[in-house]
């Protein structure tokens, strides 16, 4: 019955917000000549410049796309740049997952394989700097494959936030799996344009709606957007794929959540799990759908992994992109995954 009552509500969300959220139609990067990839992150810098992030580069670096937009939010064109990558780090594969730009200083990309946050010049060479990530955050202290993808930077703030896509070993017995189908709890860090850490906040997330056996399944957090001074977006994704492929799934969910009505952490030792349910952040539903592949039927599957600021509109309403991880385009006789990116509007 849980199961049900979630996933209807899941099906239901772009129908309850369709009067504050729009949604377009997603958009296939290969249309525009964009380079296969598997994009884990999206940030604009300036104007029409936007960077993609990769995690399966072998090298530090970034992608340069230019996009231009319709008067009504969604993308009219892409246009591929430049690949700004640094031979002298190949081999270096950092399992790069979030990408924020910081006016003035550079890029700075979020990695998995090293848990560390570093800033690369626009050329894509590390430039030495790097943010002071606290302890908990060790690779020691995640589960596999379960730390750093997400990463924002709040300009007005001049404060970045990142988290980890699942709870810490030392806050959560275990990882969310199908063995384990549980919400799971999470810190959302602060910290300042020094790079040293400042808050962190209790979040937990929802359960997974799936309760079949998959080939692969992921769940948490890929992303986190700063959006203004009261509003932070966390994006849940849950991810099944069957052995035989069909029938693969991707649930997004997009909250809304303002730090300044929480309460910080103020016992950084506490595990989440033993931790006051009223300390967790309360969150709003933004907006959530669903993609999926059926040998017969639809085939618009997309791992939506990223998120970024896009334009503001001339009637005050905001814009965001989402970007899809595809595996460079990875796929059989019968189907292929597509880079697909996306425009929401609120």
């Amino acid at each position: 019955m849980r199961y049900y009552a979630l996933l209807l509500s899941l099906l239901m969300a772009p129908v309850l917000y369709a009067q504050e959220v729009q949604c377009f139609k997603q958009h296939n990067m290969k249309r525009w000549d964009i380079p296969a990839g598997n994009y884990s992150g999206i940030t604009h810098i300036q104007g029409d410049r936007y960077a993609l992030i990769s995690d399966k580069q072998e090298a530090d670096g970034w992608t340069e796309v230019s996009i231009r937009f319709l008067p009504s939010g969604d993308i009219r064109e892409m246009q591929f740049v430049a690949h700004h990558y640094n031979t002298q780090t190949l081999g270096s594969a950092r399992d790069s997952e979030g990408i924020a730009y910081v006016p003035g200083k550079g890029l700075y990309v979020s990695a998995e394989n090293d848990q560390q946050i570093l800033e690369l010049a626009e050329d894509g060479s590390p430039t030495g700097h790097s943010l002071s990530v606290p302890e908990c955050y060790s690779k020691n202290n995640i589960f596999p494959n379960y730390g750093f993808e997400a990463l924002t930077y709040n300009a007005s703030q001049n404060v970045f936030w990142t988290t980890t896509e699942q709870g810490l070993r030392t806050d959560v017995k275990a990882p969310t799996s199908l063995n384990n189908p549980t919400p799971t709890l999470l810190r959302l860090q602060c910290l300042g344009s020094d790079g040293k850490p400042m808050q962190q906040y209790a979040y937990k997330t929802e359960a997974p709606v799936t309760n079949r056996s998959s080939r692969l399944f992921a769940f948490g957090v890929p992303e986190l957007l700063a959006v203004n001074d009261t509003t932070l977006l966390v994006m849940e994704r849950e991810l099944n794929i069957p052995k035989r492929y069909n029938g693969a799934k991707c649930h997004i969910r997009i909250y809304s959540v303002n730090p300044r009505s929480g309460e910080p952490i103020t016992d950084l030792t506490q595990p989440l799990q033993d931790m006051d349910e009223k300390k967790f952040l309360p969150k709003k539903l933004l907006y959530a759908f669903s993609t999926g592949i059926r040998f017969i039927g639809r085939k618009n599957f997309a791992n939506y992994e990223g998120m970024c600021l896009g334009p503001r509109l001339e009637d005050g309403r905001q814009t965001i992109l989402l970007i899809s991880d595809s595996q460079n385009r990875a796929g059989n006789p019968l189907y292929h995954l597509k880079d697909y990116i996306k425009v929401i509007v609120f």
